[in-house]
């Protein structure tokens, strides 16, 4: 059987929180763990070693640009892909700069945010192959 995608997601409204974990869980992705801030985010990543980490940007405690830059500094093989509701070319730069995988802006269709975490794993896959 092969392996299901490990996802980790960083949000803070529990309500889109478990929207985003039912729609991993229904199309074959593992969900990890759950985290309502940035802070909580980065240990989770370290305790749970995901293959992605989901992150919203504007996050209590610790902003999930930090925490992208947290996971990517001290975990590089985890891909991170912000979902956010900010649609702004200076917090995508700053995210992509941060190293982050992807920037999508919440509302996308369910679809798109499936194929880019795929996409994300399979990075992640190709990354430890080399």
């Amino acid at each position: 059987m092969l392996a299901k995608p490990r996802v980790l997601v960083v949000e803070d409204d529990r309500e889109v929180r478990e929207a985003i974990r039912e729609l991993l869980e229904e199309t074959n992705f593992e969900v990890v763990g759950e985290a309502a801030d940035g802070s909580e985010g980065v240990d989770m990543a370290r305790q749970r070693n995901p293959d992605v980490v989901l992150m919203d940007l504007r996050r209590p405690v610790m902003g999930g640009l930090e925490a992208s830059r947290q996971i990517k500094q001290e975990m590089p093989m985890i891909q991170v892909v912000i979902l956010t509701a900010y649609d702004d070319p200076a917090l995508k730069e700053d995210a992509l700069t941060a190293g982050v995988y992807a920037y999508l802006v919440k509302g996308c269709p369910p679809r798109m945010l499936g194929e880019v975490t795929l996409q994300a794993w399979e990075m992640k896959r190709a990354m430890e192959t080399q």
